[in-house]
């Protein structure tokens, strides 16, 4: 009877030891699992599928109000990029919409987690476009936008290289990719682009397009502008010749010489030129903030995030967002 008892003690013991292990395993990191294994997704969404003249839309009843609206917004931007590019997709698109960023974030679509900051993507081997409805229909017409540029280079530079899985595209620096899907689709004027232009301007400090390609320089904004400038300057019909030809040869620079019969230096310093004129007015007449002037809120409140600061109308107090005393 002794034994028996001490028999289910150790036995009750061993299931304990398997539970604690099995535990531990489940909560062992992403990069320890098997290779391959599915994102963690939250929840089942009942995908259907819309119909339009170029797209089937992916999406599920929760969102059903907010595709009709994105369904008018793609189409929209099909006729006008198709113009703009001369060039129609060789086939059908798909648009995968989620209702909410948290959502999007838990596609399987891509196996790599998705950030708070991405607004959507365009994969390259089937070409489809996947991204979240956002809360002004602004931001998500930009969004459609952009990514069917995506969508359209892809398709005009032709299938994968050799036996690989890398595109044409893979061989083009980001600045110049997505560079040309900014311009596209916002135009030539953008505030984010200029606010960068015109600080830099002050400094003394415009990149080459050469030195594009260096982390340092944010490939979106600066790439809007050097692609503004080339349609402000050289025709719109120029984008899709110099694009074509960036696709064929690997070389933006072998393209800006064929395309637009100029090097990338000489375009260069044409396009600073054109920068410090336009910006020439509002410089000469800025008035520097003094030095002492400058308040740095670093780890001023006992918080290393301090943000989005208000001067009180008197000027004695200042208003901001901390994580001091958050917990």
């Amino acid at each position: 009877m002794q034994f028996t008892i001490g028999r289910e003690k150790v036995a009750q013991t061993a299931r304990h030891l398997a539970v604690a292990c099995l535990i531990l395993a489940l909560a062992s990191p992403a990069s320890a699992q098997y290779f391959g294994r599915n994102k963690v997704r939250y929840r089942a969404f009942d995908f259907q599928v819309m119909r339009t003249e170029h797209f089937d839309i992916y999406f599920y009843p929760s969102e059903r109000e907010g595709v009709d609206i994105a369904a008018r917004l793609a189409e929209r931007w099909y006729a006008r990029l198709s113009r703009t590019l001369n060039h129609t997709l060789s086939e059908r698109q798909p648009l995968v919409l989620y209702a909410s960023h948290a959502d999007f974030e838990q596609t399987n679509i891509v196996t790599e987690e998705i950030n708070e900051g991405t607004g959507g993507f365009t994969e390259p081997i089937r070409r489809r476009i996947v991204l979240p409805l956002a809360g002004p229909i602004a931001d998500t017409d930009h969004v459609i936008g952009h990514e069917l540029v995506h969508a359209f280079q892809f398709d005009m530079a032709g299938p994968t290289v050799g036996d690989s899985s890398q595109t044409p595209l893979d061989r083009l620096p980001l600045w110049f990719v997505e560079g040309m899907a900014e311009y596209l689709s916002l135009g030539r004027v953008d505030a984010n682009t200029a606010m960068k232009l015109r600080d830099a301007a002050s400094r003394n400090d415009l990149p080459a397009i050469l030195d594009l390609r260096k982390p340092k320089y944010f490939p979106y904004q600066w790439g809007h502008a050097v692609f503004a400038y080339i349609a402000g300057r050289y025709g719109e019909a120029s984008v899709p010749r110099l694009f074509r030809s960036a696709a064929l040869t690997g070389s933006v620079e072998d393209s800006v010489q064929t395309t637009l019969h100029v090097s990338a230096q000489d375009l260069s310093n044409d396009w600073h030129a054109a920068i410090r004129q336009l910006y020439a007015p509002a410089l000469t007449t800025a008035v520097p903030l003094p030095v002492r002037a400058r308040f740095d809120g670093h780890g001023k409140f006992g918080s290393d995030l301090n943000i989005a600061p208000v001067l009180r109308p008197n000027g004695k107090w200042i208003a901001i967002l901390s994580a001091r005393s958050l917990f």
